[in-house]
């Protein structure tokens, strides 16, 4: 047994994963869709059930709200609404998916370096992960912050690589870093710093999203996740394109 233990820390030396928060980590698309729902409803949006606003989950707001309808205006109003009644119970709202605790056990105990990189304002999202008792597992916890014109998946996941001291050369067979994520935008996003990306199917996605968007696997539960990444060797390189804007997407203002 004791060999076993050594022999995969010895395959995964070196490796960094990093993962995304909703509907990778934690499943929080019921107070989303509600807080999004009733925010729309504020600003004279129509109504747009709960129900119907799952799939738009993980991509800025600016970048589906006005294909619901909403002009600029409404936009801007509708997520200043969301961000005053969604923010303060966010923590709440979000719960760690089952047998994700025992896969983030499984990773760290072989050494395997852990980050967060999320479209959620940076601040929100350390506060979800410590009230949910995640924040400790992680070596940073990256997200979007529009003070420092930081927006969008691709420039996210940038600063989390540079944080981490990481750097990936346009090109390079980069095959110590893999990103986790629900949804197309983790898998371009990633790609655009020179990732690949391991889809989880428990999040958002639309059925073949992610190996459309270029998803080098898509894992069904945490455990495979997990088998995935502490295989003993990683030979899967980025595929996917990030989109043409992937690193200069829409502000971080509306991120779920």
């Amino acid at each position: 047994m004791l060999s076993g233990v050594v022999r995969t820390v010895q395959a995964v030396k070196g490796r960094t994963v990093l993962l995304d928060l909703d509907g990778t980590l934690v499943d929080s698309a019921t107070g989303i869709t509600e807080h999004l729902s009733l925010a729309m409803g504020a600003v004279g949006a129509g109504v747009h059930p709960p129900s119907t606003l799952r799939g738009y989950i993980g991509p800025p707001f600016e970048a589906f709200m006005p294909a619901l309808g909403l002009d600029p205006g409404q936009v801007v109003a509708a997520t200043a609404e969301y961000r005053r009644t969604y923010d303060p119970v966010a923590a709440s709202l979000s719960r760690p998916y089952p047998g994700m605790v025992e896969l983030l056990d499984r990773l760290r105990d072989v050494g395997i370096q852990l980050a967060v990189a999320t479209s959620k304002p940076e601040s929100l999202a350390r506060v979800i992960l410590a009230d949910n008792g995640l924040g400790g597992y992680f070596e940073v916890i990256g997200g979007a912050d529009h003070d420092r014109e930081r927006t969008g998946k691709a420039a996210v996941v940038g600063s989390v690589l540079e944080r981490l001291g990481l750097t990936i050369a346009p090109g390079e067979d980069h095959r110590t870093t893999m990103m986790v994520g629900d949804r197309l935008h983790d898998v371009h996003g990633a790609a655009a710093r020179h990732m690949a990306t391991i889809g989880v199917s428990w999040g958002y996605a639309e059925p073949d999203e992610l190996m459309t968007a270029g998803a080098v696997a898509v894992a069904e539960t945490p455990e495979e996740l997990g088998d995935l990444l502490l295989g003993e060797s990683w030979s899967w390189t980025c595929q996917a394109v990030g989109e043409p804007s992937a690193v200069g997407e829409p502000s971080a203002v509306g991120n779920t």
